[in-house]
């Protein structure tokens, strides 16, 4: 897969401050230096789409190790959308998790799709919810300022 001529690589790593700016690229909240580094190194699986030095895109997923995966961070900086580096970080990581199943096993992946973005991921399998005997997608965020004030939303 090449952009602008240059090869597009993957890798299994990224820094804090590069996975904020693929962040703060597509309007997402900024992680503490802390808090993203936690995350990072408690990763399943990172995949992460290399332009040259420079990342243009990730996913990752957070495991309890069993049955359950969930898939998040799904970014591509905008500047480089449309060149198929999501679908190309989706198969990996769906392929990722594929070759972790055993014979008989069955496992759950889960992901909270961006807004209007449903149709993407339908074409990997995954469907939107509610549908059967599964609820609604439900998140809150939680914040917490210098006073000590906490605020959801």
């Amino acid at each position: 897969m090449q952009i602008h001529g240059q090869e597009i690589t993957f890798t299994n790593n990224i820094t804090v401050e590069a996975y904020n700016m693929l962040r703060k690229s597509v309007d997402w909240i900024s992680v503490t230096e802390k808090r993203a580094a936690i995350a990072l190194q408690h990763s399943f699986y990172l995949c992460v789409a290399m332009l040259g030095d420079t990342p243009v895109g990730m996913t990752r997923i957070v495991s309890d190790g069993g049955y359950s995966y969930f898939i998040t961070d799904v970014i591509v900086s905008p500047a480089y959308q449309g060149h198929h580096i999501g679908t190309e970080m989706i198969t990996r990581t769906l392929d990722y998790i594929q070759k972790d199943v055993l014979e008989g096993e069955t496992v759950m992946i889960n992901l909270m799709s961006a807004y209007q973005r449903e149709q993407f991921y339908e074409q990997f399998g995954f469907h939107k919810r509610p549908f059967g005997n599964h609820g609604s997608g439900m998140s809150v965020w939680v914040s917490r300022d210098s006073h000590g004030n906490v605020t959801k939303y």
